[in-house]
């Protein structure tokens, strides 16, 4: 059975940490669509943000944002599929980051809200390159279902403690994940990439065992678990790497050209998932 679909994540799969794309890797995902191989990209960042990555990649269908939170179609803007954080999973988050002095962001129509300006709000706008609006303490200012909300630390060191922390103090309220190293974010508990995913093909039409999902952090593990070819970047944690069924080489080395020439439009048959 041939890859029908390819879902890509962007930050430390597609995208590395100048921000940019490996000319090898954008040149195999067009070779992919030339092909006749559907190409979402399945991403934490906004839909604005992301669109930068993929207007250059030539893509026009469907992606999934904000970890699963939204699908959309590129090329018309219409949302396939919503599941956002309710004021209550939102004020959750709060009463255990604000006393902390623990920076969040929340996300509303597309807009970044925090309550203060500081320098972990600058990394996330140049790492997202999107604007931050000060609204004051989130707590007072929660007022509507936000599509994600993210813990910003300039220490990665610091972060897992702060997820554990975090995980636990939501239990089944939130999800809770991590995409880059200084971040880490919580949607409904309902949203993953790999149930994005799933309803993605089940519109198009494609089976599960069609799809080849390639990522490289804790926030993919799902989506690449539940591909009939996940594959996992080289520089991916040791969690990834367990449920995937093929290691790419590392951002940096075309990792994601690598497998799109070898399993997508090259001849060779991957370990498809039954």
């Amino acid at each position: 059975m041939r890859i029908r679909l390819l879902a890509i994540d962007l930050d430390g799969t597609l995208v590395n940490d100048r921000l940019e794309m490996d000319p090898r890797d954008v040149a195999a995902v067009k070779a992919a669509t030339g092909a006749g191989v559907t190409v979402v990209l399945a991403t934490g960042r906004m839909f604005t943000s992301s669109l930068r990555y993929a207007q250059p990649l030539g893509l026009t269908g469907p992606i999934i944002n904000y970890q699963g939170a939204v699908v959309r179609e590129i090329a018309s803007g219409e949302i396939w599929y919503r599941c956002e954080l309710t004021v209550p999973m939102q004020q959750r988050v709060l009463a255990l980051a604000e006393p902390k002095g623990w920076h969040v962001n929340t996300y509303l129509h597309e807009r970044v809200y925090t309550a203060r300006a500081r320098p972990e709000a600058d990394l996330y706008a140049r790492i997202a390159m999107v604007p931050y609006e000060i609204v004051g303490p989130l707590s007072k200012w929660v007022k509507e279902d936000s599509t994600k909300m993210v813990l910003v630390s300039l220490e990665p060191a610091d972060v897992p403690a702060r997820m554990a922390e975090l995980t636990a103090w939501m239990g089944d309220i939130g999800r809770v994940t991590r995409s880059l190293d200084w971040f880490v974010e919580v949607v409904n508990p309902e949203v993953s990439k790999s149930r994005a995913l799933s309803m993605v093909v089940d519109r198009l039409g494609i089976e599960r065992a069609e799809v080849c999902a390639i990522g490289d952090n804790l926030n993919d593990e799902d989506m690449v678990a539940w591909a009939g070819l996940g594959v996992a970047m080289g520089h991916a944690p040791d969690a990834l790497k367990a449920v995937a069924k093929y290691v790419t080489r590392p951002i940096g080395e075309a990792g994601v050209a690598q497998a799109i020439e070898r399993f997508v439009i090259g001849k060779e048959v991957p370990p498809l998932r039954p």
